[in-house]
Parts: C-alpha cells; structure tokens; sequence
C-alpha cells in the first residue's frame, strides 16, 4: 500500500469513527489522542464538545507510516 493509499485509507477510517461517535448518545465529549514525540499531534491533542473535533489524520504530519492520533470517547455514563 502505498503512502497516498494509506492516508486516503486512514482518513476514511477516523472520518466513520468520528461519526459513530458524534452519534453515539453516551458519548459527551470527543479526545483526540496522539503520541508525545509528534509535535504536530501535539497541537490537537484535547478534549472536545462533538461538534468542534478537528479533522484526523492531522494535516502535515511528518511521522514515516503516517499520523497515529485517534479519538477517544468522553463517557456521560459507563453503564445503563
């Protein structure tokens, strides 16, 4: 798979994670995670209201392979 591939690959994946979460009615709030040494990842790494995430994988990521952040569920309640 090629460079190009992989992020087309990577954006389609965050892009429907993104949405299940957004639909996700437990889901109060989005993190964005990513790895300390990417200084890039560093500039979105937070917590965000569902509405205000911002776009992964990151633009301008330097990282071989590719960006690594991901979103993380903000739970209002564990268990029903």
């Amino acid at each position: 798979m090629s460079l190009a591939e992989h992020v087309a690959y990577k954006t389609r994946q965050q892009a429907e994670l993104l949405e299940r979460l957004r639909a996700n009615p437990r889901v109060e709030l989005i993190r964005v995670a990513g790895p300390v040494q990417c200084s890039i990842s560093q500039t979105v790494q937070g917590v965000y209201s569902k509405q205000d995430v911002p776009e992964l994988p990151v633009e301008g990521c330097s990282r071989p392979g590719g960006c690594i952040c991901t979103y993380e569920p903000v739970l209002k309640e564990i268990y029903p």
